[in-house]
């Protein structure tokens, strides 16, 4: 059965994987609004899931701010280059990563 149909009349819930994904990529782009609320009804009943969204921001607020720590330390610069070979990989794995 397809995980958006009703089964007996009543929405089927998505599974803890399910959601971890959706948590996961809604740091990365804004969910479709069923999606969100979908999310955050599963946040609300499941106190594992909830936890893992939590923790999920915390690290990205932690690895964001180590960032800007590095960035603004002087000792620890990249050479030019060096930073257009790193852009230019990114930029192509991007477009396969969305496919």
């Amino acid at each position: 059965m397809n995980k958006n149909k009703q089964a007996m009349g009543r929405p089927v819930m998505r599974s803890c994987k399910e959601i971890s994904k959706l948590v996961s990529s809604s740091l990365d782009r804004p969910l479709p609004f069923r999606e969100k609320i979908e999310v955050w009804m599963h946040l609300k009943m499941c106190r594992l899931c909830n936890a893992f969204g939590r923790d999920l921001l915390r690290l990205r607020t932690l690895a964001r701010h180590r960032i800007t720590e590095k960035e603004n330390d002087p000792s620890i610069q990249m050479e030019p280059d060096a930073k257009i070979r790193v852009q230019s990989t990114v930029n192509r794995n991007v477009g396969r990563a969305d496919s």
